[in-house]
């Protein structure tokens, strides 16, 4: 054989030595549920929030544009992503009912990763609350409370039966004796010490602010002082059925400033984006990247004073089903975004897929790595589901809002349709004018109405009410 011919031949059979190699399995995992946030992030267009850790992070990682909570409640959120299971599934729609007692057999996520041989430690809000918590998901778990004297106070006024519209106050302290300051100092130690031993671990570090009430270290309001925030212009309500415009806060008044009430939410995001920062200069330290997967989202978006005027979560609408979430680290390229609808309830296929590991039992959601290995054809169709029970104050009846989010538009079923429909296409001004009466768009809404009889019913249960609509409910 010619030596060209010879030449040719040798390279061609080493060429596999050479290909790329598929990602291997992430050994670790960083779960990281901060609570009550909304899309108000340097990375997703925000210019007046300082955010520079979570932009950091989805700088490395993925972000995902359009992802939505299943349930815009504290509870019932996360008892569907931390089961994989819809809210239609668990029954679960009221806050302090825990997952084990709702789903007896389920293998909850950290549980999963337990059984597999990863260290499963938490610290803060994972589940609802220490009550809700799962014993066997954790070889160890903590949420102490909090030591700081000013965020003590603010607790214990805001949950002292008083006033409940949104409060705030700055903290004297530095942020150390706070709930969030103990827990990711725990989980920054945890990193530090598997980060030296190798073992592999599932930490998840919950963040209770921005959560009512609004406290921060002073420095962090400070950063704000001379911030112009601008409140976007909102058109005028237009065909919105008045069972839609309920949060959890309806009922109470309107903060003493509504610009004021940002800039403390902002304080608050800025506090926790500190603490994340803290977190990912660790993993940076023990270069823990190479091995471990970080995931970072909240449980549900946030009202700020929007949509004439309404506050917190427990809405249909976008700024309360609709939350950022971000992935990094082992396996996952660099500065991607992810434009097709995503649910929470994928996050546990996810990180079980990137683990190499197959869940035992049934999980409603899908993994998310084929939207940022093949976008084009794996985002085809996908749309997200969300859920939500208002308070029909007179017919003192809780009624169902369900909720399917395609590529461009969100269609919305009050009471199976009989006290409401909304259809809104995806539009800068936001969800304020209800086209679900436009004849051009009766082919879209009728495919939209097609993929919401998709998923079952409601399993029956109790629901959460607004305090101030039926102030002797039982919540």
């Amino acid at each position: 054989m010619r030596p060209s011919l010879l030449l040719a031949a040798a390279l061609l059979a080493a060429a596999p030595i050479f290909a790329a190699a598929p990602a291997a399995p992430a050994t670790n995992v960083l779960l990281l549920v901060v609570d009550d946030l909304n899309l108000a992030l340097g990375t997703y267009g925000n210019r007046e929030v300082k955010t520079p850790h979570f932009d950091r992070l989805a700088a490395r990682g993925v972000r995902f544009d359009r992802a939505y909570s299943q349930y815009p409640l504290c509870g019932p959120s996360r008892v569907s992503f931390l089961t994989g299971r819809r809210p239609e599934t668990t029954g679960v729609y009221i806050l302090n009912t825990p997952a084990r007692t709702a789903l007896p057999d389920a293998v909850t996520l950290p549980q999963f990763f337990r059984q597999h041989g990863r260290r499963t430690v938490g610290a803060g809000k994972i589940f609802h609350n220490a009550r809700t918590s799962d014993p066997a998901a954790w070889d160890e778990y903590r949420d102490d409370a909090t030591t700081d004297p000013g965020e003590k106070a603010a607790i214990e006024s805001r949950y002292g039966g008083g006033d409940g519209r949104p409060a705030w106050q700055a903290l004297a302290g530095d942020g150390s004796a706070t709930r969030d300051g103990v827990n990711t100092a725990r989980i920054r130690g945890l990193l530090a010490e598997h980060g030296r031993s190798g073992k592999p671990f599932f930490l998840a570090a919950g963040f209770h602010k921005p959560h009512l009430p609004w406290t921060a270290p002073q420095r962090f309001f400070d950063l704000y002082r001379e911030t112009k925030i601008v409140l976007p212009p909102e058109p005028p309500l237009q065909d919105v059925p008045a069972i839609a415009l309920q949060t959890e806060l309806s009922g109470f008044a309107q903060p003493s400033s509504r610009i004021e009430a940002i800039r403390a939410y902002y304080a608050c995001v800025s506090f926790i984006d500190a603490q994340i920062g803290t977190l990912l200069d660790e993993l940076d330290r023990h270069d823990l990247w190479k091995n471990t997967v970080v995931v970072l989202f909240s449980d549900h978006g946030f009202h700020l004073g929007d949509h004439g005027g309404l506050w917190a979560k427990l809405s249909a609408f976008d700024e309360a089903t609709r939350v950022p979430l971000l992935i990094a680290g082992a396996g996952i390229p660099a500065g991607r975004s992810v434009a097709a609808p995503v649910e929470l309830i994928d996050v546990y296929p996810t990180l079980a897929d990137l683990a190499g590991l197959k869940p035992a039992g049934p999980l409603d959601g899908r993994s998310l790595r084929p939207l940022w290995e093949n976008p084009d054809s794996a985002s085809a169709n996908r749309v997200a589901y969300s859920l939500v029970y208002h308070y029909d104050v007179a017919g003192k009846r809780d009624v169902a809002g369900r909720t399917v989010i395609g590529p461009t538009w969100r269609y919305t079923e009050w009471d199976g349709g009989r006290a409401g429909r909304e259809f809104y296409p995806r539009r800068p001004e936001g969800e304020y004018r209800n086209l679900v009466a436009d004849p051009a768009l009766q082919p879209t809404i009728t495919g939209a109405a097609a993929k919401l009889a998709e998923i079952p019913s409601p399993k029956p249960g109790p629901a959460n009410r607004p305090r101030a609509l039926v102030p002797a409910a039982k919540q």
